[in-house]
């Protein structure tokens, strides 16, 4: 028996060290980031590393096409601001981002902000399990562009949910309730270039099955949409391609994707990531779970909770002397309540509740502050 594939490890160790840009600007309110990193090597091994090195102590600007410049502040490593709250991207004008590090300067073209368009309808609905998947709640857009001159589209989201956890302490009962954040990784494009009109409809955004806690109390999603220039727009398509390998013979063959920023000291070294610059618009909406189908049941994501109670002498100095609570601690569980009782006629003790602390205390995924814009339910 003999293989009819062997590996092959290309050399590609020029291309390990490349400059990496990855920042946006658009007309609602900022502040707008720029996050500066290198390529690193990537060999797969327990312990390498997952993450490019930062660049740290940049000059970052945005420069319009009439001379303002908007300096931006490096507000952690390799990542920068604006400051200015009352600078934002006017559409019909031109930006380029511009860096300086120590020895070298990388600028972008400059990029025309595109008019933005608004979203017509943001909203959901319900699909039973089917041949695309389990059951599951759909988040759709419908937008369009009456002067038929936006053609190029991308979304992202922000969304968040309510969650309590299931076990209360009483002495902390701020821990039950909590809420959670996430975004949106890459960008969701779609165009209507083929189409007579500037129209889309039924957009999908995102989807969330019952697997996931996001809908078992409330849950709000604030969708962002972006009119992209066809450059931005094939950039994000080549990107999105790339990144969707299923390992198999007719994927695509991997390739060094560049944006539209360059060295300027050097323009045969190539610079990855993008400075998009693009008209928004955004819009949210809520989910109730009393708004949903009542076959619908999503997870509260606590499933696997419990709570066990231990009664231990008073005269235990560490109370993991004792094997089940030692145990338990083993396994994860933690002391979440403890109440002085008699264990006899004679001897004082503890009885302890233990469970993982994921159980009792929501602050650990989550966060008690209620957003500003959240609204509860009439």
């Amino acid at each position: 028996m003999a293989a009819c594939v062997s590996p092959y490890y290309p050399n590609i160790t020029k291309y390990e060290n490349l400059f990496v840009v990855d920042g946006q600007l658009t007309n609602l309110t900022g502040p707008y980031k720029v996050k500066l990193s290198r390529t690193f090597k990537y060999d797969g091994s327990i312990g390498s590393k997952v993450t490019g090195e930062p660049v740290t102590g940049a000059l970052v600007k945005i420069i319009d096409n009439s001379g303002i410049e908007i300096q931006l502040k490096e507000i952690s490593s390799g990542d920068y601001s604006t400051v200015d709250t009352i600078f934002r991207g006017v559409p019909g004008k031109s930006y380029k981002l511009q860096i300086k590090t120590s020895n070298e300067v990388f600028e972008s073209g400059y990029e025309t902000l595109k008019a933005p368009t608004p979203i017509d309808k943001l909203y959901w609905d319900y699909k039973p399990q089917d041949n695309d998947g389990p059951k599951r709640v759909q988040l759709l857009i419908d937008t369009h562009d009456p002067t038929n001159n936006t053609r190029y589209y991308a979304w992202d989201f922000d969304e968040t949910w309510k969650f309590k956890v299931p076990i209360d302490v009483g002495t902390k009962p701020e821990w039950k309730t909590c809420y959670k954040y996430n975004s949106s990784i890459f960008f969701n494009i779609g165009t209507t270039i083929e189409r007579n009109s500037d129209i889309m409809d039924r957009h999908l955004l995102q989807k969330i099955d019952e697997s996931s806690n996001r809908l078992y109390l409330r849950y709000t999603i604030l969708a962002k949409q972006y009119s992209f220039t066809e450059q931005t727009y094939e950039y994000f398509k080549d990107l999105i391609k790339l990144n969707q390998n299923q390992g198999t013979l007719f994927d695509v063959t991997p390739y060094s994707l560049v944006g539209n920023v360059k060295n300027l000291n050097n323009t045969d070294i190539p610079v990855l990531g993008y400075f998009v610059v693009a008209g928004a618009s955004q819009k949210r909406i809520f989910i109730d779970r009393s708004d949903l189908p009542l076959e619908f049941n999503p997870t509260d994501g606590f499933n696997s909770c419990s709570s066990r109670m231990v009664r231990v002498p008073a005269s235990l100095t560490d109370f993991r002397q004792n094997h089940l609570v030692d145990s338990l601690m083993g396994e994860g569980y933690s002391i979440y309540e403890q109440f002085s009782v008699p264990l006899d006629e004679f001897t004082p003790g503890w009885q302890l509740s233990l469970a993982k602390p994921l159980c009792f205390n929501c602050t650990l995924t989550g966060e008690i502050k209620i957003p500003d814009f959240w609204i509860e339910k009439k």
